[in-house]
């Protein structure tokens, strides 16, 4: 199928493309790498009726200040495995990343396009809300920051507001004494994931003293889980057993039923994951002590 209809409009500085898009309204969109919105138009399911293209405005940085690493909206997906202040800091993070779709998505699709898109089987939402990121939107009004946890409301829903585009998000640093590692089940590599985890741990005497778990595929959006993760804290790097807490967890979950997998398929699968992804992220704690 063909897009609807719509005019395009190149955006030179980010003053224009916010005052394009408030004029706009709910009937502008912007546009970087296209990798999820048009794919969308191509079927019809969105239709704007004007496109603001926002490349080359200088949102495609990553920079660490006071405490956090700002991460520009329009950063590809492929420059992370390449970013020491990535690399360095976010383990779980880069093995998220590697299982992006296909090289072209990688190449090609922006963070602020993931998370604006917000699908739910998508590896970014998911990584932003296990680190903890903030979600700066902004518009010709001004800016806002939104915590990640909060920023989904479904199935590619989110908070923004018309007018609004993403320009940036921020991760903070974690500690030296920290560690990570995300793992994801798709029926062939680079095709939506049936389900995903990922953890991240900071320790200190061979013990977790705290702990972040994200998972997605057990609803509308990735989602976090305080009480696993007060759980797993005083967990024992060399030896983490963590059946128990995990089976508790999964036992909460309300996965959907679809022609993916089953509920229960899901429920079981959310658990394997979170008991493999704990195990790397005790793994590289230990090897890195």
């Amino acid at each position: 199928m063909r897009p609807s209809e719509f005019e395009y409009h190149k955006a030179d500085s980010l003053e224009q493309a916010l005052a394009l898009l408030q004029e706009f309204g709910d009937e502008g969109r912007p546009i970087a790498g296209g990798q999820s919105l048009v794919p969308m138009m191509n079927l019809r399911l969105a239709r704007p009726a004007h496109l603001v293209d926002i490349n080359g405005l200088g949102l495609d940085t990553i920079e660490k200040k006071d405490g956090v690493i700002r991460i520009g909206a329009l950063v590809r997906h492929e420059r992370y495995l390449a970013e020491p202040l990535i690399i360095d800091n976010f383990p779980a993070f880069i093995d998220g990343v590697r299982a992006i779709g296909h090289p072209t998505i990688r190449r090609n699709g922006t963070i602020g396009g993931s998370l604006a898109h917000a699908d739910p089987t998508a590896e970014l939402p998911l990584l932003c809300m296990l680190h903890d990121g903030e979600i700066i939107a902004a518009s010709a009004g001004g800016e806002r920051r939104l915590p990640a946890t909060r920023f989904f409301e479904g199935a590619y829903m989110t908070v923004l507001e018309a007018g609004e585009m993403i320009v940036a998000v921020e991760l903070p640093v974690p500690p030296a004494s920290s560690s990570g590692a995300f793992v994801e089940m798709a029926e062939r590599r680079g095709d939506f994931a049936i389900a995903a985890c990922g953890v991240t741990l900071e320790h200190a005497r061979g013990r977790v003293t705290r702990a972040a778990v994200a998972c997605s595929g057990a609803g509308q959006t990735a989602m976090r889980a305080p009480q696993l993760e007060e759980a797993l804290e005083g967990l024992e790097l060399a030896h983490p057993d963590a059946a128990a807490a995990i089976a508790a967890f999964t036992e909460t979950l309300n996965p959907p039923d679809d022609h993916s997998a089953s509920a229960d398929y899901r429920r079981a699968l959310v658990g394997q994951l979170t008991e493999q992804a704990l195990a790397t992220a005790c793994s590289r704690a230990m090897e890195a002590s």
